[in-house]
């Protein structure tokens, strides 16, 4: 045998010896190797969900395929606890309408199973967690059995979402220089009303609105929290509770509000709108300005609704007013963070808790979140030169008797882990305005982080066991709304609200001390 010959026929040996002792190898690095199946709870899904490709790729990468349990929305409450009291939830649970209560009974009663305490290996879900505070709010003994499904109507920060809109072009006829975010102090606010009032720049006679809300006077209420950003809830002053109706920023709220009614800046008979009144008004022609819910997707759905019922209006004639408060500040409050959860039930297996929490952590990368906002790229959109989604496919395609509906259910499966938005906040989304998330939207919320006094929720009036707290709640606080519309259209406003506030003081206080004892000694 030649050297040249024996040569060779050494290196094939030791190139076949590596590759056979790389199999394992290969196999013990892949960690989807193993095929899971799996039954998920939920109340989302469809008989073709399997054919959907976002569904199909998702389980072809992470080699699982799953049954699903699901219930009616109008039976899930039902089911759900039928379910947890007999032990008998499936492995993996997409839950909604989570009850803070059940949910810690539950746990006492090990009905689910502890999320991993390190979550590193999931980083798009880490993210979460360090972003919103409700995740603490779920923590038993510093373990989280459910993982709240977070709402990301404000990716910016953690302000509520309702704010001052208002008409440029109506600005813009009366000789203001307005920017499409234009910060305003509470004086320069209201010389603007009643500059609108005077002018009539729509020309609407007595049904012109200068300032109307989402629900007309049922908001007035929310309007005075621009004053005392408790005034229908408990306040911490000093290191102690009170009952923040009390406050005399409270009056002070409600005579401002009363002096813009008794002028004709509000609708003199929206102290009995129904709800969404005063913003078919403001979509209508009718007002000049909307304090109400504008989250990008409303907002962009304002601008085109507006487009739609008035003669040559653009979305550059919708911009947004910053109103400082008298403090200087803008008054803003935290943003309902999440709405149901998904979770496991405590026989669940390791690898298919890791499986799913894989999932989830895949389904929050952009990639993903393109998929399911735009469908299949190379098939269904691509992007251009300049980075502009094209879509290949019309409104009717995608309609749910059209050949890509697929493409508007898709998001029914991201919902198992988050709800509404990241579609929104995509790069070159064709079907929301720059002008509307960016120049508006965004710009708002970094305006007002700019110089905020940020009301956070306070959770610990969420989980206090005080029975005598929620029977205040019920028939006082949720009362407020209804005292702050009978002080302002009556004569002696001071006198309405100074006798709910006296009649219910002593309760009040009562229950204040019982708080600051539980929470804040």
């Amino acid at each position: 045998m030649s050297k040249r010959f024996l040569s060779l026929a050494l290196t094939l040996v030791m190139v076949l010896s590596l590759a056979l002792a790389a199999v394992p190898a290969l196999a013990e690095e892949n960690p989807y190797a193993e095929h899971l199946s799996f039954t998920v709870f939920t109340i989302d899904g469809a008989d073709d969900m399997f054919d959907w490709p976002l569904v199909k790729q998702a389980m072809e990468k992470f080699n699982f395929d799953f049954n699903i349990h699901l219930v009616a929305w109008d039976s899930w409450d039902e089911s759900t606890r039928t379910l947890a009291y007999t032990q008998s939830l499936p492995e993996v649970i997409a839950w909604y309408n989570l009850n803070k209560d059940e949910y810690l009974e539950w746990v006492e009663e090990d009905v689910f199973k502890a999320l991993p305490d390190d979550m590193s290996a999931y980083p798009n879900l880490q993210r979460l967690i360090d972003t919103y505070t409700c995740f603490n709010e779920f923590r038993v003994d510093g373990k989280l059995y459910a993982f709240p499904k977070i709402k990301n109507s404000n990716p910016v920060n953690l302000y509520t979402t309702y704010m001052f809109a208002y008409r440029r072009d109506w600005a813009r006829e009366m000789g203001y220089d307005f920017a499409p975010v234009q910060t305003l102090t509470y004086d320069e606010f209201l010389a603007y009303l009643r500059d609108v009032k005077a002018k009539d720049p729509g020309h609407m006679g007595d049904k012109l609105v200068p300032l109307d809300l989402d629900n007309g006077g049922n908001h007035w209420a929310l309007l005075a929290q621009q004053w005392n950003q408790r005034i229908g809830s408990f306040d911490i002053v000093d290191g102690q509770y009170v009952w923040g109706a009390q406050n005399e920023s409270s009056l002070e709220a409600i005579k401002q509000i009363k002096t813009m009614y008794d002028e004709g800046l509000l609708a003199m008979d929206s102290y009995n709108d129904s709800n969404n009144a005063g913003r078919e008004r403001f979509l209508a022609g009718r007002s000049a300005v909307l304090y109400g819910n504008l989250g990008a997707t409303i907002l962009q759905n304002t601008a085109r609704t507006l487009a739609t019922n008035i003669e040559g209006f653009q979305e550059e004639d919708l911009g947004i007013i910053c109103l400082e408060t008298p403090d200087g500040t803008y008054h803003v409050s935290q943003i309902d963070e999440w709405w149901g959860a998904f979770a496991f039930a405590n026989n669940c297996r390791d690898e298919v808790m890791e499986r799913w929490l894989a999932v989830g952590n895949w389904l929050l990368d952009e990639e993903q979140v393109e998929t399911y906002a735009y469908g299949v790229r190379g098939e269904d959109w691509d992007k251009d030169e300049n980075g502009n989604v094209v879509l290949h496919y019309t409104d009717e395609d995608i309609s749910a008797t059209g050949s890509k509906y697929y493409i508007a259910q898709e998001r029914a499966f991201q919902k198992y882990f988050i709800l509404e938005g990241l579609e929104v906040y995509l790069p070159g989304n064709p079907a929301y305005s720059s002008y509307i998330i960016n120049d508006l939207f965004t710009t708002n919320m970094k305006t007002w982080e700019s110089n905020a006094s940020f009301a956070a929720t306070d959770y610990n009036l969420s989980n206090t066991k005080n029975q005598d707290f929620y029977s205040f709640r019920s028939a006082v606080i949720n009362d407020v709304k209804n005292i702050v519309i009978q002080a302002v259209i009556s004569d002696d406003p001071a006198a309405v609200w100074n006798s709910f506030v006296e009649e219910h003081a002593e309760e009040g206080a009562k229950i204040a001390a019982a708080l600051t004892e539980e929470f804040l000694k």
